[in-house]
């Protein structure tokens, strides 16, 4: 008898609660005092990752770039560089606490190699200095926004603009009450607002094309889908039903495509709004002064791309709703006529079934009569000489009878040759 081994209980290195336990701790917030100046790159494209090997491999020889970490961290000179793989784009963090005074010279990307522009095989969408200072040292002038964070905690001061560097800046106004805890967590919560805010903006090049596309599918929509079907040129005619399901089914085709080259775009651009507006509420932004708010200017500025986003989705979606339900009522038309068709050809069958056997009873008939002719004529000399044997016989009724015998003889004979012909067919 065979033992049978039970399956060995998975060790508690293997549960997955370890794996969701680490994905929740992946991304600590760093902890660093003031004054500490970051920058942020963020690189979208298949060669993100091979890009920043590329740019970094001889300055950062201890970080495993083969590794699946999602985040890659190395300390050179006091500076930290960390690199981190999100959904669609990966990071690089630069965490300069020798920088000194926020200045546009004292960039932390001055850490990185001259020519790490060179190894860019990807887009880059986000690029970003981040100051952190103690209470004063910020100048509070000549920013486009400012905002108060949890209460006083930090004064942040923003510039939605592209300075001549390429990166656009960020500054925190720390009060003495933070520690290194709240100064890392509030930096890192600061930059990723720009961070999603750029990526939120991503989709908005796609949404402006997308509408035009719809404008013109609008344009050749036809009013009467039983009717006729507007062209491009303007010409119209009366096309048949194959040709109108043909345009409507080209229209719908045009619209799915749309779907796919930006419904993902559409959704992660909503996605990356819903973030900054997590990451303002968490902050607790109040106003600073009479300029605007960051939330307030992102709310102006950015959520009339994320309408535009949901208005182009829904022009989509009812244009797609319209034309599918044309099609459906042309569908049902073309369907009816050729039930009707059908019918009208099994109507021109059975006459058709009629007429051959009526042909057929008439070539039967004929037929019958034919044989029969030729049979009495051949027994014609066998019957006179009967009646020459036997005078006593009445020739007529002999004649008759024998007429009487074939004809039946005949007609049965051809009926089964007919019916055994239809049987072996």
């Amino acid at each position: 008898m065979s033992s049978v081994v039970s399956p060995r209980p998975p060790h508690k290195s293997e549960w997955v609660l370890n794996q969701v336990t680490d994905e929740l701790n992946a991304r600590p917030f760093p902890r660093f005092g003031v004054p500490t100046a970051l920058f942020r790159l963020c690189l979208v494209g298949p060669e993100a990752n091979r890009s920043l090997e590329n740019a970094l491999s001889h300055e950062l020889g201890d970080i495993d770039w083969a590794s699946d970490a999602k985040l890659k961290r190395s300390t050179k000179n006091g500076v930290q560089f960390n690199i981190e793989q999100h959904t669609e784009f990966v990071s690089l963090t630069i965490i300069d606490e020798k920088a000194g005074q926020a200045s546009p010279q004292m960039s932390p990307a001055r850490h990185l190699p001259d020519d790490w522009l060179t190894h860019m095989a990807a887009d880059i969408v986000v690029a970003v200095d981040c100051y952190c200072l103690p209470r004063g040292g910020v100048a509070r002038d000549g920013w486009s926004c400012a905002s108060r964070l949890e209460g006083g905690l930090a004064d942040v001061f923003f510039d939605f603009k592209v300075a001549e560097d390429g990166h656009t800046k960020i500054a925190l106004d720390f009060d003495a009450a933070a520690n290194v805890r709240d100064i890392g967590r509030l930096a890192l919560q600061v930059i990723e607002i720009e961070t999603y805010r750029s990526f939120a903006a991503l989709g908005l090049p796609q949404a402006r094309a997308a509408q035009g596309r719809l404008a013109d599918i609008a344009a050749r929509v036809p009013a009467d889908p039983l009717g006729q079907v507007n062209a491009p040129d303007g010409n119209a005619e009366g096309p048949s039903d194959a040709e109108r399901f043909g345009a409507l089914s080209s229209l719908a085709a045009e619209l799915e495509a749309i779907w796919r080259e930006t419904s993902f775009r559409f959704a992660a651009c909503q996605a990356y709004w819903a973030l900054v507006e997590a990451r303002l509420a968490s902050l607790g932004e109040t106003g600073f002064d009479q300029r605007i708010s960051i939330g307030g200017f992102l709310e102006r500025r950015l959520q009339p791309a994320i309408a535009t986003y949901q208005s182009t989705e829904r022009q989509r979606h009812n244009l797609a709703e319209q034309i599918g339900n044309m099609t459906t009522l042309l569908q049902t038309r073309i369907e009816l006529s050729l039930q009707r068709q059908n019918a009208d050809l099994l109507t021109s069958l059975n006459a058709a079934a009629e007429r051959q056997l009526r042909l057929q009873h008439t070539v039967e008939g004929v037929s019958t009569v034919a044989i029969s002719y030729y049979l009495v004529s051949l027994l014609a000399y066998p019957t006179d000489w009967l009646l020459a044997a036997q005078p006593a016989l009445d020739a007529d009724i002999v004649r008759a009878a024998l007429v009487a015998i074939i004809v039946p003889l005949v007609w049965l004979g051809i009926r089964r040759l007919l019916r055994a012909s239809i049987t072996r067919k």
